[in-house]
């Protein structure tokens, strides 16, 4: 069995036209269903009784049904199952494998934005569960006391007051980027914060463009 995931449509008849489609090239249909994405937009979930499939091709077939429809992940026999959002949270902060997983299963034209997402989740999630008591801390006391110790579970990391860098991340290998995940992350738990929620997150640099370390630049007003 695979289910795949697709963007762009949830249209009226986009459902429909999709499944008629995959019944004409052959394939057995077992469940369909509209649902929520980490980012809000609804997604087209399809299950079919298939033992391999080729993502590439099969993703340039529904895009050429609409370029709006966009395969963004596919779960299944071929690669194992995918960890959810909530998993992912749940195994916080033993979590670096399994955001890769996550980030695998991705298209690649949406792989940046929905790791973005899920790590803005689970960095809000993370605030609340276990840095939201007490007094609630300003910038740049908050990125040393609370955000750095918070990161420090998932990767090594080197802070100063207005930027944290990722010498070795795990999530980003030089070949294939997952660090969206840690800016999502720093962002949602700033945001969590009531004494922080106006600082902004920004990468400035990753070893997948060349550079050194992952690193992101902390904007916040005194």
């Amino acid at each position: 069995m695979v289910t795949i995931t697709i963007s762009g449509a949830d249209k009226s008849g986009a459902l429909a036209r999709i499944a008629a489609f995959l019944i004409r090239k052959g394939y057995l249909l077992k469940g369909q269903q509209l649902v929520d994405s980490g980012s809000g937009a609804k997604l087209v979930k399809i299950t079919i009784d298939v033992g391999h499939l080729d993502k590439a091709k099969f993703a340039a077939e529904i895009k050429s049904l609409s370029p709006e429809y966009s395969v963004v992940a596919v779960d299944g026999a071929q690669s194992g199952p995918v960890p959810s959002v909530k998993q992912i949270a749940e195994k916080f902060p033993e979590i670096a494998a399994l955001v890769v997983a996550y980030g695998e299963s991705l298209a690649a034209d949406v792989r940046e934005r929905e790791l973005v997402e899920a790590g803005r989740k689970i960095g809000a999630f993370q605030y609340e569960k276990e840095w939201s008591f007490g007094s609630p801390l300003k910038m740049p006391i908050a990125l040393r006391r609370t955000l750095v110790p918070a990161l420090e579970g998932i990767s090594r990391v080197e802070a100063t007051d207005t930027e944290v860098r990722f010498p070795d991340s795990p999530l980003c290998t030089g070949k294939l980027a997952y660090c969206g995940f840690l800016g999502g992350f720093m962002q949602g738990f700033l945001d969590a914060g009531p004494l922080t929620a106006g600082t902004t997150v920004g990468r400035v640099s990753c070893k997948t463009q060349g550079g050194s370390h992952c690193g992101f630049k902390i904007e916040y007003d005194l």
